[in-house]
């Protein structure tokens, strides 16, 4: 059996259990037909040790997640220097362990590209004689994003991407912005995350209930995801209607100040946090809800919203990255990235309307999409431009 390895510039760990959670579905559905690997590494200043390892297998991938403690000097070059020498020192930790523990990779395959996950990956090709992927999920190269790097990074990074065998993105709309700014390669595909069989397989039924509930779910990062926009507008909402509970799934940095904002505004009679869900317990909650809202100012593709829709939810969303992809008048209504006037009127909109959506025709359009099958298929083509 064909063996691939994960270089991941973003995965789940034991600080973040969400960071990168759309990488791990996709190391998943491709250890369906191959064996994989992912190697991760990462910062964490609660290490006991300079250097820690975490070796797993966890539902068929062989995982290296290592973790370094950064080294602070009292000067910044130092610190950046020994920084870059403790990422090197933990990814050659790390890679060792997969080749003798897991093998000789026939393919290396990047999630994220970063200078130096893209050099490592380049690196392993030709010692190993192997063809390299990339996948990208960052909203880095979006226009809207307006992140600029140093023409030695993009250069490079550039020239990493043309060598590649292939590249893929995870939405039409990111893929057209590496290319405009200049991220070529004459295999160029997307390929869509990837929603578990478990939100395919609910009950589709409303819940009675005395109030429309509708969820957010998110990783309470507000200068991306914009929850403190949303909780401002269900503030407003409240002046017009009073039968509606606005649900938060989820933890990250901005919790805490999601909260407090929700006390100021006296709104806890009507906005609830669930914590962090995962499996039957996202499932359960996401078909406890009426319809999803999202509020993002930035997404590439927005798994949350193929969630719903596989749970036979209509959403409300953001025209932000390519989630215009994905939401149309057949499953639910768009709204201008950061426009909270715009919110309030399409959340009025949807709660008078959310139940002409057909949950059925909603979810069988997202199983051509996300599922396990659609997705599997879409890897193993793409890796097939291996084999010319």
């Amino acid at each position: 059996m064909q063996k691939v390895l994960f270089l991941a510039a973003w995965y789940p760990v034991r600080f973040d259990a969400m960071i990168g959670l759309f990488v791990k579905r996709h190391a998943e559905i491709v250890a369906l037909q191959r064996r994989v690997a992912v190697l991760h590494i990462t910062a964490d200043d609660t290490n006991q040790k300079i250097i820690e390892l975490d070796v797993q297998q966890i539902n068929r991938v062989f995982t290296v997640i290592v973790y370094y403690k950064n080294v602070d000097t009292g000067f910044l070059l130092l610190n950046r220097l020994c920084k870059a020498v403790l990422w090197l020192w933990s990814f050659f930790r790390g890679i060792r362990i997969v080749i003798r523990q897991f093998g000789r990779p026939h393919c290396i395959h990047v999630h994220v590209l970063t200078l130096r996950l893209g050099m490592m990956a380049y690196w392993l090709s030709r010692i190993f004689r192997v063809p390299y992927f990339i996948t990208e999920h960052s909203s880095y190269f979006l226009p809207e994003k307006n992140v600029q790097r140093n023409w030695v990074w993009t250069g490079c990074t550039r020239w990493i991407t043309h060598k590649s065998q292939g590249v893929s993105a995870v939405s039409q709309r990111l893929k057209e912005a590496m290319q405009t700014r200049g991220y070529s390669n004459k295999h160029f595909v997307v390929i869509r995350n990837v929603v578990p069989d478990i939100f395919f397989q609910v009950d589709l039924a409303y819940r009675p209930k005395d109030k429309i509930v509708f969820s957010n779910i998110t990783c309470f990062d507000d200068r991306v995801k914009n929850i403190s926009g949303l909780v401002r507008t269900v503030a407003r909402l409240r002046e017009q209607r009073q039968d509606f509970e606005l649900r938060l799934i989820g933890t990250g940095p901005d919790k805490p100040a999601i909260e407090n904002l929700v006390l100021q505004l006296n709104l806890s009679s009507h906005v609830h946090f669930t914590g962090l869900l995962f499996d039957h317990q996202l499932v359960e909650e996401i078909t406890l809800a009426d319809f999803t809202v999202l509020f993002s100012h930035y997404e590439t593709m927005a798994v949350v919203i193929a969630e719903s829709l596989a749970c036979g939810r209509p959403v409300v969303a953001t025209r932000a990255g390519g989630i215009h992809e994905l939401v149309g008048d057949a499953n639910g209504l768009l709204v201008e990235p950061g426009n909270e006037d715009d919110l309030l009127r399409q959340l009025l909109q949807m709660m008078d309307t959310y139940k002409k959506y057909n949950p059925v025709e909603l979810r069988n359009r997202a199983f051509d999409m996300f599922s396990t099958q659609s997705v599997s298929h879409a890897f193993e083509k793409f890796y097939s431009l291996s084999h010319p």
